[in-house]
C-alpha cells in the first residue's frame, strides 16, 4: 500500500478534521512487526474450526485476501506464486487453493477464475494477523494533532468521526460517551439582565450545556446568589439524568422568594440534559459507499438504510465492544442481517463512562489498515477526552 507522507494529504486529513468540510479521501501506511504472527497455527484454529494450515497454505491464502482487497478481482495461481514469493509451480498453489477452497477459505466465483475470499478466509486472515498493528509515526503524530486540538467533547467526537472516515474510506460511527452516569462538576447560574440568566452545566466527561432561563422580572443578584449556592451544595455531583428531578424538588421545598426562580431553573434543564447514547451517534463518510463496487446494490441500499437507523447502529457498536481491544465482525458473524456483507471493526474508549467509534464497509476491506487506525484514534481519543475532562 501507498505511503502518504506529503504535504497533500496531510492538508486533506486536517480539512476532514474540521467537521462540515470535505476532503478527497487519503490512503494510509500501516507498520506491523511482521503480517502474520510467525508460529504456524496448529490444532484448533482461530475460528474454531480444529483445522490445521500449513505455513504455505497460511501464505497462499495471505496472498489471495491482500490481492483481491487490493484489485477487487479473483486471484490466479500464477498471481499467488508472485505475491507470495513461493518457491513452488504455479500448479503446486493450485493444489493449495483446493484444498483452501475445500476448507472453505477460498471461493471460485467462475469456472476459469481464480479465487476470491469468503467470510471465512478474512476471519482466519484478521486472527493471523499480530496484535498490534500501527501507524506509522507520522500519521499517529497527525492524528494527534487533529484531534489534540479539539475544543470540547462535541468537536472531538465530530472531528474523530471526520478523520476516521477520511483515514479508511469507509463510514466512520462514534457513539458519545453514556452521559446518563456522568455526574456534574459545575453548576453554574448567571444573571444577563432583567429576565434572563443562563445555566451552565459541565460534566465529568467534558461535556458542557449551555440553557437560557427565564428569570422572573423582580430577581435580584441576592437571589441568584443564594441559588447559585443551593445549586452548588445540592445538585453538583448529581447524575446528569437526575439534574431536573433534584431541582424540581429543591424549589418546591425552598423558601418562597427562591421558588418560581428554581422552578425556572428546573424548566430549563427539561429537556434531556442526558441524551440517551443510543441517539447520540455521528457518522461519516456514507457518501463513500455509493461508488464502493465491493457492495451489490441490493446489499448497499440496506447497508445505507441502515446508516440512518441511529439507534440500531448504536446498539450494534456498542454490543462489539466488550472490552478495551479492537473487534471484527465479518459478513455473517454480523447479527444484524443487513450487515451479513460488511464488516464492522470497533473499539470501545472510556473516561468516567463507555462510548465506542469504529467503521463499517465492505467485507473486501484493508483490515491491517483499518485495525491499526481505528486503535490509534481510540487511543488519542481517549487521551484528549482525559485532558478535556480535568
Amino acid at each position: 500500500m501507498a505511503a502518504t507522507s506529503d504535504p497533500v494529504a496531510h492538508a486533506a486529513l486536517r480539512a476532514a478534521a474540521q467537521p462540515g468540510q470535505a476532503a478527497d479521501a487519503v490512503h494510509v501506511e500501516v507498520s506491523l512487526p511482521g503480517e502474520v504472527a510467525d508460529v504456524p497455527v496448529t490444532g484448533e484454529d482461530a475460528d474454531g474450526s480444529g483445522e490445521e494450515l500449513d505455513d504455505r497454505k497460511r501464505a497462499v491464502l495471505r496472498a489471495i485476501v491482500t490481492e483481491y482487497v487490493s484489485k477487487g478481482e479473483p486471484v490466479g495461481s500464477k498471481r499467488v506464486v508472485d505475491v507470495a514469493r513461493l518457491d513452488v509451480s504455479a500448479a503446486t498453489v493450485r493444489n493449495e487453493m483446493s484444498a483452501l477452497e475445500s476448507l472453505g477459505y477460498i471461493a471460485q466465483p467462475h469456472t476459469s477464475a481464480g479465487r476470491v475470499p469468503t467470510d471465512k478466509g478474512y476471519r482466519r486472515f484478521v486472527d493471523d494477523l499480530r496484535t498490534d498493528p500501527a501507524l506509522d509515526g507520522p500519521r499517529r503524530e497527525l492524528v494527534q494533532e487533529l484531534l489534540g486540538g479539539a475544543t470540547d467533547v462535541e468537536d472531538l467526537l465530530a472531528r474523530t468521526s471526520s478523520v476516521l472516515s477520511q483515514l479508511t474510506r469507509l463510514v466512520s460511527l462514534v457513539i458519545a460517551p453514556a452521559v446518563d452516569t456522568a455526574r456534574l462538576k459545575l453548576c453554574e447560574l448567571v444573571g444577563l439582565g432583567p429576565g434572563a440568566g443562563l445555566l451552565l452545566l459541565v460534566a465529568d466527561t467534558g461535556r458542557v450545556e449551555k440553557r437560557s432561563v427565564e428569570l422572573p422580572p423582580e430577581t435580584t443578584e441576592t437571589d441568584l446568589d443564594r441559588v447559585r449556592t443551593v445549586l452548588a451544595e445540592q445538585v453538583r455531583g448529581r447524575r446528569l439524568g437526575e439534574v431536573n428531578t433534584t431541582i424540581t424538588a429543591i424549589a418546591e421545598d425552598a423558601p418562597s422568594e427562591l421558588r418560581e426562580v428554581l422552578r425556572a431553573v428546573a424548566e430549563a434543564t427539561a429537556p434531556r440534559l442526558a441524551e440517551d447514547t443510543v441517539h447520540h451517534v455521528f457518522v461519516g463518510g456514507q457518501a463513500s459507499l455509493a461508488g464502493d463496487e465491493a457492495f451489490e446494490r441490493e446489499h448497499l441500499s440496506r447497508v445505507l438504510q441502515l446508516i440512518e437507523e441511529r439507534v440500531t447502529l448504536a446498539r450494534l457498536l456498542a454490543d462489539a465492544t466488550a472490552d478495551d481491544h479492537p473487534t471484527v465482525r465479518i459478513g455473517e458473524e454480523n447479527e444484524v442481517e443487513d450487515l451479513r456483507a460488511a464488516s464492522l471493526v470497533a473499539q470501545r474508549y472510556q473516561l468516567v463512562t463507555a462510548g465506542s467509534l469504529g467503521v463499517l464497509g465492505p467485507t473486501r476491506m484493508d483490515y491491517a489498515t483499518v485495525l491499526a487506525t481505528v486503535r490509534a484514534v481510540a487511543d488519542q481519543l481517549q487521551a484528549t477526552l482525559t485532558d478535556l475532562s480535568r
